[in-house]
């Protein structure tokens, strides 16, 4: 009987609520330890990252800069890591770790597998070009949408046959009997709400500018920007300059998001670029009515006029009004929520998912003659 199969999951760090982090551990929690055994390797260590201890090995390989000495250091420690533990396949997250799981795993295991979760919006000239020369040494580039696939092949000039897509899930017992979280909401309140880190690109001053619009037209409407970040102080005196302050309540940090969306009548995402976004999966996993940008995967994952509406991105004007027309029509935001949660159910549940990506890696240790 041959042994499960070794993959090396490398990533910057788990310590971020964001949505690759929160993919990693719903995965690394969910696999079939019969058929993958998983070494989950950081960056940086963390207790997320030790928590995951039951379903897994943690390493740690701190690197802060992966070309000085201390990163040259690192990098050797975990190639030879890969090689004792006889890995087969390495898989990569973000930057650093897309670097230096490239530069040791080259040679020491089978395949090695880089993925792709946006749509490169923060991609520099030098990075670009680090990028292919090191996509030349992998054995596959993975991405989470066919918009991220695309713009993969041609920004980084990979043969399009080396690409594969593979889409998140989320984990629908988590939205099933939800507890209402409290929150200072007005009663007989019409609640649009946002989940989002609060960063530059998310665009959330369009969210509020949005926002204003919508409350100039419905009394009843009153706003939750589901969160934490940097801009959070920015946000708050925007709300405020735009008269809407006593309309908006940040909840200052992420939360059980799961509880705060019932809360939810409307959920928006308001984005300037996206991957394959997890809040827009929460979303219908919540039989929420969404309203988004049309960027990155989320046209993959919304079906306009079905489980919500796109508007193009920055369209401050459209958004109001697609958010107004679902405040004003109860049935339709029923209809809507529910043709999502079914298509969430159908097509994006975490089990389902997390199966997917193993059968992914099996037929690679299949392909590339896994001894």
């Amino acid at each position: 009987m041959k042994r499960p199969l070794r993959v090396l999951l490398l990533v910057d760090s788990l310590e971020s609520q964001a949505g690759t982090e929160n993919h990693i551990i719903d995965l690394v929690r969910g696999i079939d330890r019969s058929r993958v055994e998983v070494f989950m390797a950081c960056l940086e260590d963390g207790p997320r990252l030790r928590s995951l201890a039951s379903f897994c090995t943690p390493l740690v390989f701190p690197i802060v800069k992966v070309f000085s000495p201390h990163g040259v250091r690192e990098m050797r420690r975990l190639r030879a890591t890969i090689r004792r533990e006889r890995i087969d396949i390495v898989q990569t997250f973000i930057i650093r770790s897309a670097i230096a799981g490239v530069l040791a795993g080259a040679g020491a295991a089978p395949m090695l597998i880089t993925t792709r979760r946006n749509a490169g919006y923060w991609y520099t000239p030098k990075l670009l070009w680090l990028f292919r020369m090191l996509d030349k040494f992998t054995t596959r580039v993975l991405t989470n949408c066919e918009l991220v696939r695309r713009v993969t092949i041609e920004r980084e000039r990979i043969p399009a046959g080396q690409v594969d897509v593979l889409y998140n899930g989320v984990d629908m017992s988590r939205f099933e009997n939800a507890q209402r979280a409290k929150l200072a909401i007005p009663e007989g309140a019409l609640v649009v709400g946002i989940v989002a880190n609060y960063r530059p690109v998310k665009n959330l001053p369009l969210f509020l500018r949005s926002a204003r619009k919508v409350a100039l037209e419905n009394s009843k409407a009153v706003f939750v920007l589901v969160g934490r970040g940097p801009l959070q102080a920015e946000l708050e005196r925007l709300a405020s300059d735009l008269g809407i302050a006593e309309l908006v309540i940040f909840t200052d940090e992420m939360g059980d998001v799961a509880a705060l969306l019932p809360l939810l009548d409307v959920a928006c995402l308001t984005s300037d670029t996206e991957g394959f976004s997890n809040a827009i999966l929460e979303y219908m996993a919540a039989g929420l009515p969404v309203v988004a940008t049309a960027v990155g995967g989320v046209p993959e994952a919304v079906e306009e006029g079905r489980t919500g509406f796109l508007v193009p991105p920055g369209d401050e004007e459209g958004l109001a009004r697609a958010v107004l027309k679902l405040l004003e029509d109860g049935a339709l935001r029923i209809e809507m929520g529910q043709r999502g949660l079914e298509r969430c159910r159908s097509l994006f549940e975490l089990g389902d998912s997390v199966r997917r990506q193993q059968d992914y890696w099996e037929k690679l240790g299949r392909l590339y003659n896994r001894n």
